[in-house]
């Protein structure tokens, strides 16, 4: 295997359809791509194989969505190369990573990732995609505000869609954060700390992924929760900041 997709997610049943039949319907063009699929649920919603080159981890559990603490626990089933945490509600424009995947073996000090083209609908057909790429509004509002491009551009923060990480060095980096409960900071968290001072983030817009549209759901985008995160990941940047200019 080349790359492992890995997939945290709860209560969301068209979007994993989506999922399964863009996957299932192009594993011929991505036969070197896995898709570990892990569910926190109290009952495991697949009840038979989901097919070939997936893999089905289901977590018995009840509260908060613990998204970092899910990916850690697919990490530990892949065996790809290359892994990336990825979102249940997403779907490649093109169905193929090849561009994706050439571009990350095309440097060892870059961390390449995409954009999203947000779409209006729960589900989409695989016939569709085209003309929803067409229809679909470039990134959501906050990354085209003022403030967003102030924190990548001024203040460091790095934000990445779908970013393809060496497994060693992800696993060395000490992967996803598992204090991070909720919506927010855990993908932030751990592209900052992937590459640390001698790798770059690269954001590729010919990489477009189309994000299917969801309602807020509680214990996952809780304003609590949000609050919690950020606050740890600034106490995080503060500590690094400190360890940086000690030569640490």
């Amino acid at each position: 295997m080349t790359l492992s997709l890995l997939v945290a997610y709860r209560n969301r049943p068209l979007h994993l359809k989506c999922l399964l039949e863009w996957f299932t319907n192009t594993v011929h063009i991505n036969p070197g791509i896995e898709l570990i699929l892990i569910e926190s649920s109290p009952k495991p919603t697949l009840v038979k194989e989901p097919g070939k080159n997936i893999k089905y981890v289901h977590v018995q559990e009840d509260g908060n969505f613990n998204k970092a603490r899910l990916l850690n626990i697919g990490l530990g089933y892949s065996v790809g190369k290359l892994v990336s945490s990825y979102d249940v509600d997403l779907v490649p424009v093109d169905l193929s990573f090849k561009k994706h995947l050439l571009l990350a073996e095309e440097s060892e000090v870059l961390l390449v990732s995409g954009y999203r083209l947000n779409c209006g609908k729960e589900y989409i057909n695989v016939e569709e995609i085209e003309q929803e790429r067409l229809q679909a509004a470039i990134c959501v509002k906050e990354e085209c505000s003022e403030s967003f491009l102030r924190e990548q551009l001024v203040q460091g923060h790095r934000y990445g869609v779908i970013p393809l990480f060496n497994r060693e060095r992800l696993i060395k980096a000490g992967a996803w954060d598992e204090r991070f409960e909720g919506w927010g900071a855990e993908d932030k968290d751990v592209i900052e700390r992937y590459l640390g001072g001698t790798r770059h983030l690269v954001r590729c817009p010919d990489l477009i992924y189309l994000h299917l549209n969801h309602e807020e759901a509680a214990g996952w985008n809780d304003l609590a929760l949000t609050r919690k995160n950020d606050s740890l990941y600034y106490e995080k940047r503060a500590l690094r900041e400190i360890m940086i200019k000690e030569g640490q």
